[in-house]
């Protein structure tokens, strides 16, 4: 990225305040040489003493601008930023979070800036950029900034799968002038950047303790005689209702609005249950229970099947006689299941890297079987 100082040195304003300071008139708006090009270039006694007060002024501008990381708390900044230049090209790269959860989202931006005249081809993505998911894909229109340079830039939203190092790689872009032949293109190659996504689970999570079956409840009272009655004129009012409804859309009304897509509400699930805490409490079970009902809502949702209310034997050999899910995701399905069932009825005792292997389970197969939408590249 060019930098406050850079921008001062190369400017038009500085070239005019230099022929201030030696007594002279502006010359005419050229375009000025950055000074790190032309570090060989001789300067009479009075420039260089021009140059060096605006160099020192533009320096102490940047110093009040800058905001260097509190060393006291040890803290340092979140995002990652690189800047990369070939030629008339400059693309930058920046990352708003480095060190992000497995449940939070990061956000990508591309700023390519060339001198004009300079046509830019930016790296196409599909809808996964290495192991990130993308999730959103916004981009601006060519921009005319000071110097003749035109600036666009990319931004994407990105979801990682799965806990652990992400690298995402060198990009290539391409190059040429206007009214250049393609041969005539040139590439330039960003450097690959590394983000560690944590887990959710609590460093100490494999102390946890498993507690004891609470003790049987009695079961409910029959219900009364009149409740029968009352449900049925409750019935009647529903029906009157959704007749009417029907009768008022055929006339024209305002069209429901579609449903959510099913993997959408089972991401919310997952992040309320992550908020809960609850390995960290020591509620292993309701955990597992908790994850173990966003994934059988959202097969109910996602295949309409019925998932809540049937066993986990019922529910697999449903599956397997069907044609709804491929051979691996039936496996993986499998082992989730018998893994939770475990936990919930057997008094098994995960590990730390069994809870964590189960959450990821859960939102590898959310993510591998939702209904896709094609993504802009």
């Amino acid at each position: 990225m060019i930098s406050g100082c850079d921008k001062v040195m190369r400017s038009n304003e500085a070239s005019r305040l230099f022929a201030a300071l030696r007594g002279r008139s502006a010359p005419p708006a050229a375009p000025v040489t950055p000074p790190r090009r032309s570090r060989n270039s001789s300067l009479r006694p009075s420039a260089a003493l021009a140059a060096l007060a605006v160099a020192t002024l533009a320096f102490a501008g940047c110093q009040r601008d800058a905001r260097p990381p509190d060393r006291e708390s040890g803290a340092e900044p979140a995002g990652i930023e690189k800047t990369f230049e070939r030629g008339p090209l400059e693309v930058i790269l920046r990352l708003d979070n480095s060190k992000p959860t497995i449940a939070d989202r990061i956000t990508l931006e591309i700023e390519a800036t060339a001198r004009g005249g300079y046509e830019v081809e930016f790296p196409s993505f599909g809808e996964k950029l290495e192991q990130f998911g993308i999730v959103d894909y916004s981009s601006t229109h060519p921009e005319l900034i000071e110097d003749d340079r035109v600036r666009q830039s990319r931004t994407y939203v990105l979801e990682p799968f799965l806990s652990g190092e992400y690298r995402i790689p060198p990009m290539t872009f391409r190059f040429r002038k206007r009214d250049g032949a393609e041969e005539d293109s040139h590439e330039l190659q960003t450097g690959e950047l590394t983000v560690e996504v944590a887990s959710l689970l609590p460093g100490e999570a494999g102390k946890l303790e498993i507690h004891d079956i609470k003790n049987p409840v009695e079961l409910p009272r029959e219900p009364p005689e009149w409740l029968w009655p009352a449900a049925g004129g409750l019935a009647a009012l529903f029906l009157a209702g959704g007749l009417f409804a029907f009768i008022r859309r055929r006339r024209g009304g305002p069209p429901a609005p579609p449903p959510r897509p099913a993997h959408e509400i089972a991401f919310e699930e997952l992040e309320a249950l992550v908020a809960a805490d609850l390995p960290a409490k020591g509620e292993i079970k309701a955990f597992y229970q908790g994850i173990s009902d966003i994934l059988r809502r959202y097969i109910e949702n996602r295949f309409g099947l019925r998932a809540p209310e049937r066993t986990t034997e019922e529910f697999l050999a449903e599956l397997g006689a069907g044609q709804i899910l491929d051979p691996a995701h039936k496996t993986l399905l499998d082992r989730f299941l018998h893994h939770c069932d475990l936990v919930k009825f057997a008094e098994h005792q995960p590990r730390h890297d069994d809870i964590q292997n189960t959450f990821d389970s859960c939102k590898s197969f959310i993510l591998e079987t939702r209904e896709t939408v094609s993504t802009a590249a």
